[in-house]
C-alpha cells in the first residue's frame, strides 16, 4: 500500500509564478502552503487550488520550512518552493516509488532555469537535492538561508527532474544574490567563521572562472554568463561580509 504524501510550500508574493507550481500537484494528498504575508495574489491562487493556506511570520529559511513541515499530516512529505516544477516524468516517477524498500528519502534533479534558459550544462543541470522523505526520520536545520534537510536513513536517488524557475529578470537577480550573500556571510559569523583579506580579494576572479569555465556554463550562452557572474559576486559578498562582521565586531 502506497503512503500518503504531503506536498509543504512557503511563499512570500509568488502571483507570477505559484500556480505554474500547483498545477503539476493534483496528485498529491494535501498541499500545505505557509504564507508570511503576502500583499499579492499569492494566497487567493493556492485557495483555488485547494491548498491549506497557513499564515506565519518569517524568521528565517529554516525555521519557516520547519514550521510548514510540522503542519503536514502524513509522514511521508515533498518540500518544495514556489518557483519549483515538477515535470510529468518526475510525478509518475514518484508515483511509482516502491515505499517498502527501507528508503528514508529520495533526491530529486533539479534543473536551473535563469532568465528564461534551461541550463543543459554546468551544475546546475539535473542537480540532485533531497526533497522527498519520510517526517519521522528527517527535520531541517535551521539555517537562516539555504535550509538543509537532515534525515536519518539510506537515501535513494530518483532520475526525472524538476525545474527550478529563478528569476527572469536580471535587476531581481541581483538583489536576491546580494540578500543571499549578506544572509550567508552572517551564518558563518554565527558558526565562528573567519575570512582573510586576501581570501576575499581572491574569491570573485577564482570564482567566476571555476562556475564559467569548469563547470561549463560558457555552454549556457550569454545566461551561463551571466550566472557566473552573479555567482561569483556573491561568493565575494558572502567573504566580504563575514570580514566586515569581524572587523567590527572584534573578539
Amino acid at each position: 500500500m502506497k503512503p500518503s504524501i504531503s506536498v509543504f510550500i512557503i511563499t512570500f508574493n509568488e502571483e507570477k509564478i505559484i500556480a505554474q507550481c500547483l498545477e503539476k500537484l493534483s496528485w498529491a494528498n494535501e498541499i500545505v502552503v505557509v504564507d508570511s504575508g503576502s500583499t499579492d495574489n499569492t494566497v487567493a491562487i493556492c485557495e483555488k487550488y485547494k491548498a491549506k493556506v497557513v499564515f506565519h511570520a518569517f524568521e528565517n529559511f529554516g525555521k519557516q520550512k520547519q514550521f510548514a513541515l510540522n503542519q503536514t499530516q502524513n509522514n511521508w512529505v515533498l518540500s518544495l518552493d514556489a518557483d519549483e516544477v515538477l515535470s510529468d516524468e518526475l510525478i509518475k516517477e514518484i508515483q511509482n516509488i516502491d515505499f517498502s524498500n527501507e528508503y528514508a528519502g529520495f533526491l530529486i534533479p533539479r534543473t536551473h532555469v535563469f532568465l528564461g534558459k534551461i541550463f543543459r550544462f554546468g551544475n546546475e543541470n539535473k542537480k540532485p537535492i533531497l526533497r522527498l522523505f519520510d517526517k519521522t526520520k528527517g527535520k531541517f536545520i535551521e539555517n537562516k538561508v539555504h535550509e538543509v534537510i537532515d534525515v536519518q536513513g539510506k537515501i535513494g536517488d530518483l532520475k526525472n527532474e524538476m525545474l527550478h524557475f529563478t528569476v527572469s529578470n536580471l535587476a531581481v537577480a541581483v538583489q536576491k544574490q546580494i540578500k543571499y550573500a549578506m544572509l550567508s556571510g552572517e551564518l558563518l559569523f554565527e558558526k565562528g567563521k573567519k575570512a582573510s583579506m586576501s581570501k576575499t580579494v581572491i574569491k570573485f576572479p577564482f570564482d567566476f572562472v571555476r562556475v564559467y569555465f569548469f563547470q561549463r556554463n560558457f555552454m549556457n550562452g550569454y545566461q551561463g554568463w551571466i550566472w557566473s557572474m552573479l555567482a561569483a559576486l556573491g561568493s565575494f559578498l558572502k567573504y566580504a561580509r563575514l570580514y566586515d562582521l569581524h572587523q567590527n565586531n572584534p573578539s
